[in-house]
């Protein structure tokens, strides 16, 4: 569209604000310093000089405290840039909120040491919405943020373990929760055991709000899923790999349309970032058997498919022909990494009420799989090719061809001495 003026007309030159804000906040995003502001900066349009100014930020509700900063010169025809944006945020008001609400942050640009109450050179209102601790605000604010729902420590993931450990004993299985110490079959089998303890609490399916992923849901922590027995599709994905973390073992959220579901690390690696929208990646580890993804809405039929079923049909969610639908991936590992923590649980442990535990051989629980045929790490000092089995040379060339991470030296090359370079 055209926006030049008709001729003849005229544009005031004047003062302004110019701020960008994120579109919502919530106790995750404090507890993990995401920044509330994210660019500041006065524009002086006049061709006027305004000395010893103020700019005051205040919020209703007074979400923050108030900030000011005090410019010595704002020359005319000029922008100024605001560098300093640390603000105090009430962490305490966002843990007691309990339903969204809108929120408006005032910025004020006065003469410095005049009275609040006279008019201000010129002011800025920006809205953003509050959001309780409870509340994702989806894959379109902050993807990477969803790993703060991720919740291993709640009290009832440990319960959820100690009867996955009693599903691997029943099945002359050590019960060590050791996540990979034992290899990818290990893996595998800790995993299709913590699905056998989770069929165990007779769960049911809850309907999603629509275009959840991207715009956010409130989310039943594990200790809710328990006491009440439901659970969406990203509920019940967050359950797992809540229980597969603290398993010691590297879970993924992966985002189709609509719908989300887990996935698991076979072996103890990572991507080299937090969220990942290139869906050929995780068809490559899938293909190398490095990772198995699952649907996790299987876990509420009666009777409860086997591990097995649920990690073919996560993998056909990812498959060629549902490019359209495949929103994202984010490894909870590399978050981790990337230090955004867990989200403070609200939640006294809850005792289980007497007769509501499920035992794991129940008629209703699956049968407990051995694991597939799954390649396993080369110890770390076999660097030899030669010392390996052939159709182990293979894999690990295989592996190291479509390795995407910083490991790879085309993807990861650093100049020195013997690399040539172009005159």
């Amino acid at each position: 569209m055209d926006e030049t003026p008709p001729e003849g007309s005229t544009i005031a030159a004047e003062l302004k604000i110019d701020v960008t804000l994120i579109a919502k906040l919530n106790l995750a995003d404090f507890q993990n310093a995401v920044p509330l502001v994210r660019d500041l900066s006065l524009i002086n349009e006049t061709d006027q000089t305004h000395e010893q100014v103020e700019l005051v930020l205040t919020s209703d509700p007074p979400f923050l405290k108030p900030r000011r900063w005090r410019i010595d010169a704002l020359a005319a025809r000029s922008r100024y840039p605001i560098r300093d944006l640390d603000l105090n945020l009430d962490g305490g008001l966002l843990a007691r909120l309990t339903e969204a609400e809108t929120a408006t942050v005032s910025l004020a640009l006065r003469t410095a040491g005049a009275d609040a109450s006279s008019p201000a050179l010129t002011q800025r209102d920006v809205h953003l919405e509050l959001l309780p601790r409870n509340q994702w605000g989806g894959i379109s604010h902050l993807p990477d943020l969803v790993a703060a729902f991720v919740q291993p420590n709640d009290p009832a993931v440990d319960r959820l373990l100690k009867r996955t450990a009693e599903v691997l004993r029943q099945h002359d299985r050590n019960p060590a929760l050791d996540g990979y110490a034992g290899g990818a079959k290990r893996a595998w089998e800790l995993a299709s055991a913590l699905w056998g303890a989770t069929a165990g609490m007779q769960l049911d399916y809850a309907l999603p709000p629509a275009s959840f992923e991207q715009s956010g849901q409130k989310v039943r922590s594990p200790g809710q899923i328990e006491s009440s027995g439901l659970g969406t599709c990203f509920d019940l994905a967050l359950l797992f790999c809540a229980a597969l973390e603290q398993a010691g073992l590297n879970p993924l959220l992966v985002f189709t349309e609509g719908h989300a579901f887990a996935g698991v690390w076979l072996q103890p690696e990572e991507f080299s970032t937090t969220v990942v929208d290139d869906v050929t990646a995780l068809r490559k580890r899938l293909r190398l058997k490095e990772l198995v993804l699952f649907e996790t809405t299987l876990i509420t039929q009666r009777p409860t498919a086997p591990f097995s079923y649920a990690t073919a049909r996560g993998a056909q969610q990812v498959d060629e022909s549902q490019d359209a639908g495949f929103r994202l991936a984010v490894d909870i590992r590399r978050a981790r990494l990337q230090r955004i923590k867990p989200l403070a649980s609200a939640e006294a442990a809850v005792a289980t009420a007497p007769g509501t535990e499920v035992s794991p051989s129940t008629p209703a629980l699956p049968k407990f799989e051995d694991a597939p045929d799954l390649p396993d790490s080369a110890p770390a000092n076999a660097e030899d090719a030669s010392q390996l089995d052939p159709k182990d040379r293979l894999l690990r060339w295989q592996r190291k061809l479509l390795d995407l991470s910083l490991r790879n030296n085309l993807l990861n090359f650093k100049g020195g001495k013997k690399a040539l370079t172009g005159r």
